[in-house]
């Protein structure tokens, strides 16, 4: 029998009663997994009202149904990316939810993470989000780099939304520095955009009924980036685009100004590096077998697909679903194949 420590949420469950928890009925041979596992993992998403926690309990449920011998659920996880990789970091967790600079932050020992910084492995790219810089139309703003002197809400310190909107900018011309920052979340700095009180905003956000409702009570435009700024951009964050404004539709009264263009922030899971390649690669060939469970869970998921599991890699990913991806021919699986055993 395979053993891991508790401390790594992947102990022994111990028993045949403790595995006919896992589904409660019997196995088909070709079913993925092995009675000789016992594994309880934990995958982090996010917010209880999240998103990433409706994802994250759609792939444990997937696990535990379809993967012999694991027991898999999503938790809530308030601090995100940055929770959830301390939790890997400790034990609790074998992954989550995740945004490329906090999770390159982690990998690298960035404060406020281990100095020795924690070994995660890149799981699969499900989803991207739009960098929603807007600025009131009154202010005479058209791009980012006019936004010197001006008030501008921002996330917290330290935040991917921070650190996304500091390389952004500085890539402009604009420095933090040259801005009076008002920090807040996103629903209050939505708020103080209405009201007059600031004069733009920056945060990577989906599409939104708070801001679909704010471009329909005042004028307000997409600040546009140089053409100047976007090598720069992509020599910091190469994942980032820039991409084609994705919600000229569901924002009919917002102005966007020539190229119409924004930066994506991807989501995506990660994993521990050091989790068994067999282990991933079940889990792996689990949820995309059965993906149409993570589709049907939220419209935001409804185009998850497999082909797109490599779309934007900011870390390398795991061997165990690399293999997977070679074996069905995933776009982009050939740059990491000096990661598989047998090359």
């Amino acid at each position: 029998m395979m053993k891991l420590s508790r401390r790594r949420l992947l102990a022994t469950v111990g028993s045949a009663a403790a595995m006919a928890a896992v589904g409660g009925r019997a196995f088909a041979q070709d079913k993925l997994g092995s009675a000789e596992w016992n594994y309880d993992v934990v995958i982090g998403g996010g917010s209880a009202t999240g998103n990433s926690r409706i994802l994250a309990s759609a792939i444990g449920k997937i696990i535990t149904e379809n993967v012999e011998g694991v027991r898999a659920s999503g938790a809530v996880v308030p601090g995100y990316d940055a929770e959830s990789a301390m939790h890997v970091h400790d034990g609790t967790m074998i992954g989550g939810v995740g945004t490329p600079l906090i999770i390159e932050n982690a990998t690298k020992g960035v404060a406020p993470f281990p100095s020795e910084g924690i070994d995660l492995r890149l799981w699969f790219y499900h989803n991207e989000l739009p960098l929603n810089i807007l600025g009131r139309t009154d202010t005479g703003f058209t791009r980012i780099s006019e936004l010197k002197g001006a008030t501008v809400a921002l996330a917290p310190k330290g935040t991917s939304n921070y650190l996304f909107t500091q390389i952004v900018f500085e890539a402009n011309g604009v420095s933090l520095d040259d801005v009076t920052v008002r920090y807040m979340d996103t629903s209050k700095a939505i708020d103080q955009l209405q009201n007059g009180n600031i004069d733009a905003l920056s945060y990577v956000r989906d599409f939104s009924g708070a801001v679909l409702e704010l471009t329909g009570s005042r004028d307000v435009t997409l600040l546009q980036p140089s053409e100047e700024s976007i090598p720069k951009i992509k020599e910091r964050i190469e994942w980032a685009g820039p991409v084609d404004w994705p919600f000229k539709e569901q924002y009919p009264d917002l102005k966007v100004p020539d190229p119409g263009q924004t930066f994506v922030s991807p989501e995506f899971m990660f994993l521990k590096a050091d989790l068994p390649e067999d282990l991933v690669y079940a889990m792996t060939r689990a949820v995309w077998e059965n993906v149409s469970e993570i589709q049907r869970s939220t419209n935001v998921y409804a185009k998850v697909n497999l082909q797109e599991a490599l779309k934007r890699v900011p870390i390398p990913p795991h061997a165990g679903a690399l293999r997977y991806y070679k074996e069905q021919n995933v776009p982009g699986w050939e740059k990491y194949q000096d990661l598989l055993s047998d090359g």
